[in-house]
């Protein structure tokens, strides 16, 4: 049998592989060589999604600061309304910029693997290349305080665009999800932005390519060429 021969039989019930170099399955005692089910495609870094987080946090204690700690003192010193107001807005104003242009931000991603892709590089590259509409992405944000919120989408959601000066590259429509959600909860994310080159940064982030050519590909089918090719992004994630 050559080096790259392989054969296929079951043990204990439990399919596995052997070849010249290992066997992989999932059998106590088998080296492991298949992906996870929730694979792992895009991450932000840790210390990028470390200092957004603080930043959130941060014009909070500003918010709290001057809108229930100075204000007050300058209404009650009765101080002119307009110096009372520039006080106020020293603490709105932050919150206000930080949360719309953080809001998108992804910290990472995660690929839902049908049992069949996660066997070998080769069969996850051909489901790349032709994952199906259906097929989910776990896509992690931060909410107002820095709390991780991950927003369970379909590829046949997510289309591209170019929002908030390049701060939004994804859109999806969250309508029905929104009609589900009990009133006090925040509503779904919809606006997303993938930074460039960050997919490297993980071993399997080569995977979010093919993913996002599909995308920019339904997209421009469903909508024509508006759905993500004028708007300055491309299949692969890349500005023109």
């Amino acid at each position: 049998m050559s080096a790259e021969a392989r054969s296929m039989g079951r043990e204990g019930g439990v399919f596995i592989g052997i070849s010249a170099t290992g066997c992989w399955g999932k059998t106590s005692g088998v080296r492991g060589r298949f992906y996870p089910e929730r694979l792992l495609i895009y991450h932000a870094g840790t210390g990028k999604t470390t200092f957004l987080a603080y930043l959130k946090v941060t014009t909070l204690f500003l918010l709290g600061f001057f809108d229930f700690i100075v204000v007050p003192a300058y209404l009650q010193a009765s101080h002119p309304i307009l110096p009372t107001i520039g006080v106020g807005l020293c603490g709105i104003i932050p919150v206000i910029y930080v949360t719309w242009s953080t809001s998108p931000f992804i910290a990472s991603m995660h690929l839902h693997l049908p049992p069949y892709a996660r066997w070998s590089q080769s069969i996850l590259e051909r489901f790349a290349r032709t994952a199906p509409p259906n097929t989910r992405l776990d896509i992690t944000t931060m909410s107002l305080i820095g709390k991780p919120r991950v927003s369970s989408v379909t590829l046949a959601d997510l289309r591209p665009a170019r929002e908030r000066l390049g701060m939004v590259n994804y859109v999806r429509d969250a309508t029905v999800a929104n009609a589900n959600r009990k009133w006090w909860r925040f509503r779904a994310v919809t606006k997303f932005h993938v930074h460039d080159g960050m997919e490297r940064s993980v071993k399997e982030g080569w995977v979010w390519g093919p993913l996002a050519d599909g995308i920019a590909k339904r997209a421009a089918a469903r909508w024509g060429d508006g759905g993500g090719k004028d708007d300055g992004v491309v299949g692969s994630g890349e500005k023109k």
